[in-house]
């Protein structure tokens, strides 16, 4: 990943987060860290907070596969010994709000991977990392402006396998993060732009006696609608510190990711499904398989199929 390349969408995503002063609605997705986050949903499609009793869940599923990986130096390389690796995963996500200006998040995977190579084949499913969020809004003390906060934890769903022969569902260990996010949509028109950037702090794998590095996260994207369809181009990007293995820190190994996220999603009875890629641009130490996802999101209360509008938010 180059330099520039980065510093120029950290700055884009940090501008819009911290400048806009604008009404706002939206919709969006990001994955943050691959595999183990929904591309389809990332912060409930809409910059605003949830009314209180008002909610949304959605069921996703996403396929992903590769053959080679990002290495230390950003260049393509096979996986070692004709290596190959095929993800399957079903995540259910929902968002509720709680009282004026505050609502919770919360998503649970369940991951099938499997691995070949000259060797032999390997295959794991089961529960991968459960997220829980909060967010709060200016909406709390009775203010409108188009910027929301993001804390959340994120818990492995199931054990880190010593054994290096077993595949691993999660990282095993618990992450925390907190995001600022901002968004505009233009008047008189279905355009939208919208980001978010954030900081991911990461504690120590005891069983594997390793600390993955921290991590800054940011997304940005613009959309629109187009008879009855949104169309969205995202992209995220991901910097993470040295991780550390028996208190020693491991400079090759930093992660990198620069990746995109087109998505098309249309009302279909009662809510909306919802296609979404996942295409690495650049990257280190992460795979380069494309991830492709289906998903279908169903609202109740006041909360609207997307993108959502909240009053606070309601440019009209």
């Amino acid at each position: 990943m180059t330099v520039p390349l980065g510093r120029v969408h950290a700055a884009v995503c940090a501008t819009l987060v911290l400048s806009l002063s604008t009404p706002v609605d939206g919709a969006a997705q990001a994955i943050c860290s691959a595999p183990h986050s929904s591309p389809t949903l990332a912060g409930g499609r809409s910059i605003g907070t949830l009314d209180a009793g008002t909610g949304w869940v959605m069921l996703s599923a996403l396929r992903q596969a590769s053959t080679e990986n990002f290495n230390p130096q950003g260049d393509r390389q096979p996986f070692l010994a004709r290596g190959r690796f095929r993800t399957a995963s079903l995540y259910v996500s929902a968002g509720v709000g709680i009282a004026r200006g505050l609502d919770a998040w919360a998503q649970a995977p369940i991951h099938h991977m499997r691995y070949v190579d000259t060797g032999g084949s390997r295959t794991r499913a089961g529960i991968g990392d459960v997220r829980l969020a909060l967010r709060v809004s200016p909406d709390l003390v009775g203010r409108s402006m188009p910027v929301a906060l993001r804390a959340g934890v994120k818990f492995p769903g199931s054990d880190f396998p010593v054994d290096a022969t077993i595949i691993p569902l999660t990282e095993g260990q618990r992450d925390y993060e907190v995001s600022v996010e901002s968004g505009r949509t233009f008047r008189n028109s279905s355009f939208y732009i919208l980001g978010w950037s954030g900081h991911r702090w990461r504690t120590l794998n005891r069983e594997a006696s390793r600390q993955p590095g921290n991590e800054i996260f940011t997304h940005l994207a613009v959309g629109t609608a187009i008879a009855g369809v949104r169309v969205e181009l995202g992209s995220d990007l991901l910097i993470a510190g040295s991780p550390r293995q028996l208190g020693f820190a491991v400079t090759s190994a930093r992660r990198r990711m620069l990746q995109l996220a087109p998505t098309l999603s249309r009302k279909v009875g009662v809510g909306d499904l919802e296609f979404t890629a996942v295409v690495p641009v650049v990257g280190r130490n992460l795979p380069t398989g494309t991830g492709l996802s289906v998903g279908y999101r169903v609202g109740w209360g006041a909360e609207r199929s997307g993108p959502p509008r909240n009053k606070a938010f309601d440019p009209s």
